[in-house]
Order: C-alpha cells, then structure tokens, then sequence
C-alpha cells in the first residue's frame, strides 16, 4: 500500500505478462481479488523472519544419489504401436512452429 491510496493492479496486464488467457468475467473476478492477495503478501512481509532458516532452495548435495542402471524397455515397435499417429517411423505430433 502506498501513502497515497491502495495501488492499482492492471489484471490484463498480469495475465499478459503471465502468458494467461483470461475472458472479461475472469478479469473482472481477478481484478476485484489481486490487492486483497497482493494485501496478504504485505502483511506476511512485516514479520520477522531473520531467525527462520531458508527452505525454498533444493540442497542437491544431501539428495539421495543411485548408480544408473540400464533396464529392459519398450521395443521401437511397441512405442509406436500405442501411438495415436506415426510417421517416418516416429511419433507424428501437429506442427507448432511455422
């Protein structure tokens, strides 16, 4: 919050931002509920969190590590036959790059 006033959230802005697709009811509906969130994220930003160890990062030295093991898979002709399409000899998906 600012000392002049709440402050204005621009919701087609977030969603475009956020490669979000949103119709008019569901703008309306967010625009309405982003500074009660935005509210709630400043009130958990006034605690004191300075004794409080971090925990959002993943310690990937203590994860468990095991020895790669090479197992019995699929044949090529049997991925292929659960396929719902297939050519040259692979899966044949819809084009998404022109």
């Amino acid at each position: 919050m600012t000392a002049h006033g709440p402050p204005h959230f621009d919701v087609s802005r977030v969603a475009m931002l956020a490669s979000l697709s949103l119709d008019e009811a569901e703008a309306a509906r967010f625009q309405s509920e982003l500074p009660t969130i935005v509210a709630h994220f400043a009130q958990l930003d006034e605690l004191d969190t300075r004794d409080v160890p971090a925990t959002a990062q993943v310690q990937l030295d203590r994860l468990p590590v095991r020895a790669d093991q090479v197992t019995p898979c699929l044949s090529h002709e049997d991925a292929l036959a659960a396929a719902p399409s297939v050519e040259g000899g692979g899966f044949a998906v819809p084009t998404f790059v022109e």
